[in-house]
């Protein structure tokens, strides 16, 4: 694509931006995050630090949850969704993305081990294939740091439905909060308009708690971890 192409999809992006607010904002994301084989050469290149996340900030974190019915959103190659399949009896892998979804089906052709795999094209911020009170814990690493906080407000009502009492989750984001830029692609590393504040307000509106959220001070780059669950007494 010439930069003056890109310039003027930029441009009639942000007349959206200020036309339409957060209906605009949203749409954009969803559309610049699924576009076909654009996070390719990021999927290999992420594959090496895989281990490192896992062991260091992931695990440490996740290790004493239940992961009888995982969901994971946004699991792009899969690089995650193995490491979660070793834990887990059932996931559903989530994602908008066509390409990232051929992917996942190549990379997990045979079954994995003890674990059942289902995989879910959705419409970028709904849940909708998944039963209510039927997820015991929510994943999702490396993918949410760029959804637009419309598109991540959506997701946190459905995760409120989707879990079950006393079910958890964990959600990598971005909080780069309002210093973002309204174009997503000029922030470092494409970080969204989230923020650990928004999320855990978010989570209050529908019921979840904050069990805590954990800076990841990785410069230029400023994202979070929030953990959470659904109370049994609601």
């Amino acid at each position: 694509m010439s930069y003056a192409v890109q310039k003027a999809k930029g441009v009639a992006y942000l007349a959206f931006e200020r036309a339409g607010g957060a209906f605009f904002t949203k749409w954009y994301n969803k559309r610049f995050c699924s576009r076909d084989g654009m996070w390719d050469e990021y999927f290999t290149e992420a594959e090496a630090g895989m281990a490192d996340s896992w062991n260091q900030t992931i695990w440490p974190v996740i290790r004493d949850f239940d992961f009888e019915t995982v969901l994971e959103l946004a699991p792009g190659a899969g690089r995650n969704t193995e490491k979660l399949a070793r834990v887990a009896r059932i996931i559903h892998a989530v994602d908008m993305n066509e390409y990232a979804l051929r992917k996942l089906r190549a990379r997990f052709q045979s079954v994995l081990g003890r674990c059942e795999l289902h995989i879910h094209q959705n419409h970028g911020n709904d849940l909708d294939m998944i039963l209510d009170g039927s997820i015991t814990f929510i994943y999702s690493w490396d993918s949410a740091v760029h959804f637009d906080k419309a598109v991540l407000k959506d997701y946190v009502a459905e995760f409120s439905r989707v879990l079950k009492p006393n079910g958890t989750g964990f959600i990598h984001h971005s909080n780069l909060g309002d210093r973002a830029h309204m174009d997503i692609r000029r922030n470092p590393h494409w970080r969204s308009n989230m923020s650990k504040e928004l999320f855990a307000n978010y989570c209050g509106r529908h019921g979840l708690k904050i069990i805590r959220q954990i800076d990841l001070p990785w410069p230029p780059i400023v994202d979070c971890v929030s953990v959470f669950y659904k109370s049994a007494t609601g």
